[in-house]
Parts: structure tokens; C-alpha cells; sequence
């Protein structure tokens, strides 16, 4: 930093990491953030087409968890841009790069849906697992590496709500 407090230099806003170190950790947030969205979009599915005796209970479960995967994907999209990188932001990008298979929620049933979710967490904390692992950022960017922990965290969280409604 300057000597000169208040003003910035060009040395001071150089990326955490080059643009070589960053690009598999902005590829993997990129696929991160079209599995949150595949997921979101699951859980909001869901939300839309439950039914049955504990209808208005897992409605409202299921809107707390799209609403935290929203900001999951806010925060995970904001931090490819603190990265100085564009993330996925069209659907059909998002779609391309999504692993998180679509279902159709009014064929199954509530415990069915539950099951799905649970097995669509469960496989985005095995991902965050493996982006964590990355050589560029565990050696260069532990800002992403404790990012991601968080976002992992969460994940498992909500896997655990899940398995006690599964119960």
C-alpha cells in the first residue's frame, strides 16, 4: 500500500491471484453457482407442488431453503466478480454447466422430494469438497477456500434439516 493514506495505487489493486492461478477457481465457482441454481430451482419446484397432510409445514421449509439458496448464489456470482471474472448469469449457461438433474415435483411424492434433496446436497458438499481441494486456491486464495467452507457449511445444514424431516 502507499505511504499516502487515502490514495490507492496500481500495486494496490493487483488480483489475489493471476489470471493462470484464478481460472480454475472462477471455472469451478462457475459450475458451483449452475449446481446452487439447479438446486434452487429444484427446491422452489418442489415448494410449488407439495402436497399431502404436512403440506403447509414443508412449504414453508422449502421457501427458507430456496430463499438461502438465493443468496447461496448471490454471494457465490459476487464472488467470481470479486475474482474480476464474469459468472454464469443466463439461464441457458447456467443449464449448459448445471450437474443437478430437473424433476418433475407433482409426480412424486413428499418424502420423494425430500429424498432428492437431500441427495442433490449431498452432492454439491462432495463438489465444494473437491473445489476446495484445488491447488491455486488452497496455496493462493484462502478468501475463496474460507468462502467456500461457509457455503459448505450451509449445505450441510440444510442436508441435516432434511434428514430430520425424512425421519
Amino acid at each position: 500500500m502507499s505511504k499516502t493514506l487515502g490514495k490507492v495505487t496500481a500495486s494496490d489493486m493487483t488480483d489475489t491471484l493471476d489470471y493462470e492461478m484464478k481460472i480454475p477457481v472462477v471455472n469451478g465457482l462457475n459450475t458451483l453457482l449452475a449446481d446452487e441454481y439447479g438446486l434452487f430451482t429444484k427446491t422452489l419446484n418442489y415448494h410449488w407442488n407439495i402436497t399431502g397432510p404436512r403440506f403447509h409445514s414443508l412449504h414453508e421449509f422449502l421457501e427458507g431453503h430456496y430463499r438461502e439458496l438465493l443468496d447461496i448464489m448471490d454471494s457465490v456470482a459476487e464472488r467470481v466478480r470479486f475474482l474480476g471474472e464474469t459468472p454464469l448469469s443466463t439461464v441457458s449457461a447456467l443449464k449448459a454447466e448445471m450437474k443437478i438433474p430437473e424433476t418433475e415435483g407433482e409426480k412424486l411424492s413428499d418424502i420423494e422430494m425430500l429424498e432428492d434433496l437431500l441427495r442433490a446436497n449431498i452432492s454439491l458438499q462432495s463438489k465444494i469438497k473437491q473445489l476446495v481441494k484445488t491447488p491455486e486456491l488452497s496455496k493462493r486464495d484462502p478468501g475463496t477456500e474460507d468462502f467456500l467452507i461457509g457455503v459448505l457449511r450451509q449445505h450441510e445444514k440444510m442436508s441435516w434439516m432434511l434428514r430430520s424431516h425424512l425421519q
